[in-house]
């Protein structure tokens, strides 16, 4: 095979060119005669110097406004890109950066590598180099966000960078500097050519590209836009946008976060947390992570974060959400009291074939193995000018039990203002005779006796008894008004009887407990309407101290405890009764599919007149839209629903096919005409168990479990804290520690495994605040037993972006306890400071792994498990499936390049080969490592003319002993 001679000789030849160190970054004592030692750029300037990016001339001059040419630039880059391995020539630095699409207008016209390049230029270059496709002004403002630059002035605005002006050797030797000393400095790149594909990931504050410019004009609607004073541009570092375009369907999302500074420039504290009111000005949802809607969101450090659902809408509408800080009382953020901060979202209808699913299986009766969204939890409306104090409610309660919202009337004397800000103390009641104050829901409000939450229908039998026993007319009852942190009403009973208390010792859960079971049904008389009630007693039930419940079981001899235990077996066992029902028969275990066609606006079709094809696991159904009938959110299918059952599950991912079968139906042709001959696939998740635990160990294990706001973006699901809860059942220590952290850490249950495991843990646990997993270990570290011969581990999952103050103190004393930490991340790496995580795991013994998904966080904890039980150490590469993070074949401009990005967390990984099948052999070539986890090599076409190329390629990792770890097969793309 002569050709395969030819390739390998190709190749030697091009290894003995390649150099494969990257140079260090180094700072030592210049002598620079033109610019002083006080100058502001010196310092930037002697390090580019003594890093050979710049030369001094003969007289030891920098000359620093002097032009920089783009042949100069392109190797100051190679030279300090950590992913660049080759010589430093500047056909080559070009050659390898148009592989990631650099804006470099050399690439292919020589002639243009000798011309300057304008600072506008260098600021598109940087951006791609990041990885952003970004158009000069929005590029300008990357620079700025990132403390790359700070403009001619310190306005930070387009015309302040000077983008016209000509690039000088001071300019880029601080622009490199700053960038260097921000981080790793290695090229990501464009996927194609730099179009401003990215611009909507960059907001561009107000007033940032003047009051003149037609092209990059103001939106229409921008009357809520941000007007503040220029220094705000401090505070206002990015807004990003996961999503910018959202289906205008009632169900689309988007996670949107805000990057702040303090108002002078400095970075805020990662323990430092914000409130801010979110609004959007189209009245889209905006929710948390379990789907109820807030009006307040808080802070984590530096980044605020909030959850927006889409309307439904017939037409495309341009969105602005909009961030105001509230209630603040520190100086340092005080240039953002009054400011609105702008994100814009564009909502678009069109049609839709939505899949979701549904797993039963007896052996795993995980709730969570489905996709059906559970319905949303709407706020209710605050009553305004009340005070956060004593109200009264009127009966009766609810006002009209026909109706269809449950609303009652309530009263306090308070301050009102009217419309020309004229205020007068009065007595204000919602629901009287005056129709602008109308009567307000309470359904969706927090509801609760004493401090302890409870169902909507203790909260009414409560307060229609007090109402009952009312000496007032009309009747009346005082309860606590207030508001929470994120913005929802707060309606709190308040008063244990006296009788109840007495016997209790006054201790508040267990008369509660006693109060609460007193308004509820005999035991023969409960159905599922009882059963929020009931798990709501219960939950205070197993939040008592031991001191507490030995109270409890002295009242009555005991019997209410057994009681309470009764209720919850009870309603348990109905709603297992409720679910077999509405599971079909003969299916012991399945996987089911549900289609459902929707018109552009959110409309659910009931009516369509078709089957659809639904393919799952390899197997092929036909389903009607028309036979089923029931709630599809009820285990059966809604009208116009088609379900499919399969016999088989797939723990882990999968995913789900369906195709409309010609023809359409005519009634609906034009509007799903969309949809014609395409298939839509949907990724399936089902909840994978644990495998049986291969040692035994008696053990203390703590769970510590970040729930700051900035955990919205890795975790938008909770399956951390589900997942975890599985964990603490399958190592079943002997002392279990289960921590929450955020602002503040906080204990949820501590014992042996069964106590703890009756207690709602992290199942309630929401992002807010502020994030400080030292102050979670260190309270786990102090609730640890003193025996020595009990194994000790701590788990922690977060992002790592934590306060720091306690980390030397909380090191040390897991060091000297014998404590292993091992530490996992999730989601975008971009999106972790793996650093302190990786730091907290070494130190202690422990390791450090990273998921990039819920499967892989499945695989770390079984890791971590075995770890735990078998006391033995592994590597923090996840699975040998899921180690290639990124792999492609491009052909471009007669070239082809391979490029693999493997897991950082593997290290066995000794090199990487991509074969080529092709009709007279396979052929492979090895990848040159460009870091420690890039992989890269390009080819001319000619060099691989002979090959007849098939379609699939595949991408192969070995280790030091030439195993194969793992393998991805790919396609050629242009």
């Amino acid at each position: 095979m002569t050709y395969a001679k030819k390739a390998f000789l190709s190749l030697l030849c091009f290894v003995l060119i390649l150099m494969t160190t990257t140079p260090a970054v180094t700072q030592a004592a210049t002598t620079i005669n033109d610019v002083p030692t006080n100058n502001g750029k010196y310092k930037a300037i002697s390090w580019a110097v003594d890093n050979d990016l710049l030369s001094l001339n003969s007289a030891n001059n920098f000359l620093p406004n002097e032009q920089i040419t783009e042949r100069e630039l392109v190797v100051m880059f190679a030279k300090l890109d950590k992913n660049y391995a080759l010589t430093y020539n500047e056909s080559v630095a070009y050659n390898f950066y148009s592989d990631f699409y650099l804006p470099f207008n050399g690439t292919y016209t020589t002639a243009n590598r000798s011309k300057a390049v304008t600072r506008g230029q260098f600021a598109r270059i940087y951006a791609a180099f990041k990885g952003l496709d970004l158009d000069e002004p929005q590029a300008v403002q990357y620079l700025y966000t990132n403390d790359i630059s700070t403009g001619s002035t310190g306005k930070k605005t387009f015309a302040d960078f000077n983008p016209s002006t000509k690039l000088t050797r001071g300019d880029v030797a601080e622009f490199l500097y700053r960038s260097v000393q921000n981080g790793n400095f290695a090229v990501l790149g464009l996927k194609r050519a730099a179009a401003g594909r990215d611009n909507d990931k960059i907001t561009l504050p107000s007033g940032f590209m003047g009051s003149n410019n037609a092209e990059f004009e103001e939106p229409k609607d921008n009357s809520n836009d941000f007007t503040g004073p220029e220094y705000v541009n401090n505070a206002l570092q990015s807004i990003d946008v996961e999503k910018p375009d959202l289906i205008a369907n009632d169900q689309d999302s988007t996670l949107i976060t805000v990057s702040l500074k303090a108002c002078n420039g400095d970075p805020i504290p990662d323990d430092k947390s914000y409130t801010f009111r979110v609004t959007s000005s189209y009245g889209a949802k905006i929710v948390d992570t379990s789907g109820e809607a807030v009006r307040n969101v808080q802070s984590d450090g530096s980044t605020v974060s909030v959850i927006v659902i889409a309307p439904k809408l017939t037409k495309s509408v341009r969105d602005t959400i909009t961030f105001e800080l509230i209630n603040n009382t520190d100086p340092g953020m005080k240039c953002l009291v009054g400011e609105k901060l702008n994100a814009h979202v564009r909502y678009s209808p069109q049609p839709e074939m939505r899949i979701d699913y549904q797993v039963y299986d007896p052996a795993n009766t995980d709730d969570e193995n489905g996709n059906v969204t559970p319905p949303y939890v709407p706020y209710e409306k605050l009553p305004e000018f009340f005070t956060e104090n004593i109200i009264d409610v009127y009966d009766p309660v609810p006002l009209d039990k026909d109706a269809d919202k449950k609303l009652f009337s309530i009263g306090q004397q308070t301050n009102v203002k009217d419309a020309l800000d004229n205020v007068q103390n009065m007595y204000l009641r919602y629901g009287g005779s005056d129709p602008k104050y109308p009567a307000l829901g309470y359904e969706h409000a927090i509801l609760q006796f004493e401090n302890y939450d409870i169902s909507v229908f203790l909260f009414e039998e409560l307060l229609n008894r007090r109402l009952k026993d009312s000496v007032t007319t009309p009747a009346k009852t005082e309860i606590m008004y207030m508001i929470s942190d994120d913005g929802r009403p707060i309606y709190r009973i308040q008063g244990i009887d006296d009788a109840i208390a007495s016997q209790v010792e006054n201790i508040n859960p267990v008369g509660s407990i006693i109060q609460l079971m007193n308004h509820m049904p005999d035991e023969k008389k409960l159905t599922l309407e009882h059963y929020d009630s009931v798990m709501k007693i219960y939950a205070i039930l197993t939040n008592l101290s031991n001191y507490d419940r030995t109270v409890l079981l002295k009242y009555q001899g005991g019997k209410l405890l057994g009681q309470v235990e009764a209720y919850k077996k009870r309603v348990e066992a109905l709603k297992e009764s409720a679910d077999a029902a509405s599971r079909p028969s003969g299916k012991d275990r399945y996987t089911k599919v549900m289609v459902t066609l929707v018109k552009p606006g959110g409309e659910i079709i009931t009516d369509y007149q078709g089957t659809v094809k639904i393919k799952f696991d390899g197997v092929e159904k036909t389903a009607s839209f028309v036979t089923n009938t029931s709630d599809y959110l009820n285990n059966t299918g809604s009208p116009g629903t088609a379900v499919a059952y399969f016999d088989s599950i797939i723990y882990g991912k999968s995913k789900a096919e369906a195709t409309l079968v010609n023809k359409i139906d005519p009634r609906y042709a034009t509007i799903l005409k969309d949809l014609k001959d395409k298939t839509i696939t949907k990724e399936i998740f089902t909840n994978p168990y644990f495998s049986k635990n291969s040692c035994s160990l008696a053990t203390e294990v703590a769970y510590v479990v970040d729930y700051s706001a900035s955990m919205k973006a890795s975790d938008q699901t909770n399956y951390r804290g589900k997942k975890m809860m599985e964990v603490i059942n399958q190592i079943k220590a002997k002392n279990n520690i289960v921590i929450e952290t955020n602002t503040k850490a906080t204990v949820l249950g501590e014992g042996s495994t069964d106590n703890v495991l009756k207690k709602d843990l992290y199942k309630a646990s929401k992002e807010k605040g502020a994030t400080d997993i030292f102050a979670g270990i260190d309270l786990a570290l102090s609730k640890f037993s003193n025996d020595s011969k009990t194994s000790k581990a701590i788990i922690v999952v977060s992002d790592g972006k934590t306060s720091k103050s306690k980390m030397t103190k909380v090191l040390n004393e897991a060091k000297n306890k014998g404590v292993k930490v091992y530490t996992v991340s999730m989601g975008k790496k971009s999106q972790v400071n793996d650093a302190i995580l990786m730091q907290l795991a070494t130190e202690t013994g422990g390791t450090y792994y990273h998921a990039n998904d819920n499967l892989q966080l499945h695989q770390v904890f079984q890791k971590i498990i075995d770890s735990i039980l078998c006391k033995t150490s592994s590597s923090s590469c996840v699975t040998p499936e899921n180690l290639f993070e990124e792999a492609t074949v491009t052909l471009r401009k007669g070239n082809i390049t391979m490029n693999a990005r493997i897991d950082g967390n593997c290290s066995n990984v000794a090199k990487v080969n991509v074969r080529f099948p092709s009709l007279s052999g396979d052929v492979q070539f090895e990848l040159n490592k460009r870091s420690d986890s890039v992989y890269m090599l390009t080819k001319t076409v000619q060099t691989m003319q002979d090959f007849k190329v098939n379609n699939e390629i595949e991408f192969v990792a070995y280790d030091k002993d030439g195993k194969i770890i793992a393998t991805k097969t790919v396609t050629i793309t242009d």
